[in-house]
């Protein structure tokens, strides 16, 4: 019976009522001492390696974790975690218990949302053909700057209500991950439509999700 795992969050959180999963599998619990896991019943997980290709498997990975957020705080499992059966579940929860049980307390109470940045300059670059060094300063240096004022400005609308922020660059995008107490959420959402937009940047919002950059 392979196990297509979600996320573990405590015990004291109401299981998702009638969730459909991955492949439409039902998504269900197993609790293990003070730890609740969530996953599916994989009836052939070679079936399941086969649909991983398909967008639409993560898709509804992510919308499982999504309902879970709303009601708790979860440590989501990377996509996919598969484990062959609930006993091999129980050791691989014993083995990290203690992590996992930090990360619950520490993080209880908060989701995260992800910002990414797409500036329209980098767009019309092509940063595939080499330039002189001077020139790769000078890119460098305008890519810091405009990162740290938006930074500044994400920063200052948010005050007090984001508890913590992280950042990495990904190719040509910069994100922005923000770790949000859940009952603050509605005041970060329009906290950020009220900021206004920034010049030749285009700014794009997901979650709430697990808070899994702050593990």
């Amino acid at each position: 019976m392979p196990c297509l795992l979600y996320c573990v969050t405590p015990t004291s959180t109401d299981p998702l009522p009638n969730t459909a999963g991955v492949l439409d599998h039902p998504v269900v619990v197993h609790d293990s001492d003070q730890l609740r896991i969530y996953w599916s019943e994989v009836a052939n997980s070679q079936t399941l390696a086969e649909s991983l290709a398909d967008k639409s498997a993560r898709l509804r990975y992510k919308q499982v974790l999504r309902k879970i957020v709303a009601q708790a705080t979860p440590i989501a499992f990377p996509f996919p975690t598969i484990v062959s059966d609930l006993e091999s579940l129980d050791k691989l929860i014993a083995g990290e218990r203690i992590n996992y049980e930090a990360a619950l307390t520490r993080l209880a109470g908060m989701m995260e949302y992800q910002l990414t940045a797409t500036w329209t300059a980098d767009a019309e670059t092509d940063l595939a053909t080499p330039v002189s060094g001077r020139e790769y300063v000078k890119r460098r240096q305008r890519a810091e700057a405009r990162i740290a004022a938006l930074d500044s400005k994400l920063k200052g609308v948010t005050d007090g209500i984001v508890s913590e922020w992280r950042s990495r660059q990904d190719r040509r995008n910069h994100l922005w991950f923000a770790l949000v107490p859940r009952t603050e959420g509605d005041r970060f959402l329009s906290a950020l439509r009220n900021a206004g937009s920034s010049e030749d940047v285009r700014l794009r919002l997901s979650g709430p999700w697990p808070p899994s950059e702050f593990v």
